[in-house]
This record gives C-alpha cells, sequence and structure tokens, in this order.
C-alpha cells in the first residue's frame, strides 16, 4: 500500500516530534509496519463507529487517524488519545 500524508497531519506531526527525536524514530517504524501490513496486531487497528476513519497506536498515548482508498493509504491526524477522538 501507498502512505499519502495529509497537510494537517504534517503539521501535527511536526509539532508532535519537535525535541524528540526517539518518538519520531517510533512513529515513522509504525508508519512503516502500516505500510507492510495494516492488520499488523502492533498496530491495533480498529474501524471508528461507522464512518471512514480507522485509528492506530504509535505508542500507549499518540494515535493517527487514517482512511483507505484504493491502493492508497491517507494518514490524516495524529495525536493524544484525548485529542484525535
Amino acid at each position: 500500500m501507498i502512505l499519502r500524508f495529509t497537510k494537517s497531519f504534517e503539521k501535527e506531526f511536526a509539532s508532535i516530534i519537535r525535541g524528540n527525536k526517539e518518538l519520531k524514530k517510533k512513529i515513522i517504524r509504525k508508519l512503516e509496519v502500516l505500510m507492510k501490513n495494516p492488520n499488523h496486531p502492533s498496530l491495533r487497528l480498529h474501524k471508528l463507529g461507522s464512518g471512514k476513519y480507522w485509528s492506530i497506536s504509535m505508542d500507549k498515548s499518540i494515535r493517527v487517524l487514517i482512511f483507505f482508498q484504493e491502493e492508497f493509504i491517507y494518514i490524516y491526524h495524529i495525536g493524544k488519545h484525548e485529542d484525535v477522538y
């Protein structure tokens, strides 16, 4: 699958990793897993309600909202659990 990043994700990502190289590495590794196998258990992929959005876990508190469209996975939003839901 091919990952596509929204402008809002890019801004949020830059903000959330500022000054935290380890978190940046962790998120990049998880996105690589997502690209290779969206159903990998470590991502804890689950659908949000009846809409088109899905959630994956980056760590205990950081979530990423995504949606699938044909051969693409759109990376839509990143933030703390309470901010994304």
